[in-house]
């Protein structure tokens, strides 16, 4: 059995919303082992271990509450060397919320509670608190998160019981398969064994947009039918970003969305973690294929 790391990010007011009404499923920025700051058991304490002092923070060592994210490892996730941080830190990409991921408010006296649990790809949010209104459907995206080839067709997935099942995602009913269910979101989904599927990556769709290094993680049609994309600043150029006027989510994550054909050195990934081989797959590094 593979082993897991649980980490943990500190989630803005904003984004808490967008989780549980939206149906939010993205996550992307700043990220710790959830085991290193476990004694931070308060917001001031919390504000102190994740950093949440930048310009413009919305937290503030003051708060009643502040809200966590906790969720086991990404592929995605990039180790990175901060000066002046005690801790240490990984990047992580827009991407997916990896099934499972629970979101918990830590109140200043030290009590916390459980919000929110994500499920999957196809079950989304959960909301634990009773009476609350259930969030809305977010939109599927190839760009971001796994994609499983099963019976000839891709279609968007999550890996989860160790790697044995796939969980494959439907935004509407099937029209000729069988074994697909509707989730209380809405959403049709099916769980098949990790064996029935003959392709399982992440797609890593970069690029440059005006010199500034994307992740592309939707695209669509407007209504001109340009196609469009949404890009995810990659966290190496704070300053370009700014400059470019792309929206701060939070500390060092810039989106944006552009046209399509302004994107220039475009360059198609697929990740494949050793965790996903089929079987019993034998220790080896992160392969990624061009």
């Amino acid at each position: 059995m593979p082993i897991v790391t649980l980490m943990q990010k500190a989630i803005t007011p904003a984004l808490t919303r967008a989780h549980l009404t939206a149906g939010h499923d993205r996550l992307a920025g700043y990220v710790v082992r959830a085991e290193d700051v476990a004694f931070a058991t308060t917001p001031a304490q919390l504000f102190e271990v994740h950093g949440l002092g930048y310009e413009g923070s919305p937290f503030s060592p003051y708060d009643r509450s502040i809200d966590v994210l906790r969720f086991e490892s990404s592929p995605q996730l990039q180790y990175r060397d901060v000066p002046g941080y005690i801790l240490p830190l990984w990047w992580l990409r827009h991407s997916r919320i990896p099934p499972g991921a629970e979101l918990v408010r830590i109140y200043d006296n030290g009590t916390s509670t459980l919000l929110a649990r994500y499920g999957d790809v196809g079950a989304g949010w959960t909301v634990t608190q009773l009476g609350a209104p259930r969030p809305s459907l977010a939109s599927l995206s190839r760009c971001v998160g796994p994609v499983a080839k099963w019976h000839g067709a891709y279609l968007e997935a999550d890996v989860v019981d160790s790697g044995h099942t796939v969980v494959l995602a439907l935004a509407n009913p099937p029209l000729a398969e069988t074994g697909f269910h509707q989730s209380p979101s809405g959403r049709w989904y099916r769980r098949v064994a990790r064996e029935d599927v003959t392709e399982l990556f992440e797609l890593d769709l970069t690029a440059r947009w005006n010199g500034l290094s994307v992740r592309v993680v939707d695209q669509w049609q407007d209504a001109q039918r340009y196609v469009v994309a949404r890009i995810s600043h990659l966290g190496d150029d704070i300053e370009r970003a700014e400059r470019l006027h792309l929206t701060r989510v939070e500390a060092g994550v810039y989106e944006g969305i552009v046209y399509a054909a302004e994107l220039t050195d475009i360059q198609t990934n697929q990740v494949v973690p050793h965790t996903w081989a089929p079987g019993p797959a034998a220790p080896r590094q992160q392969v990624v294929r061009s």
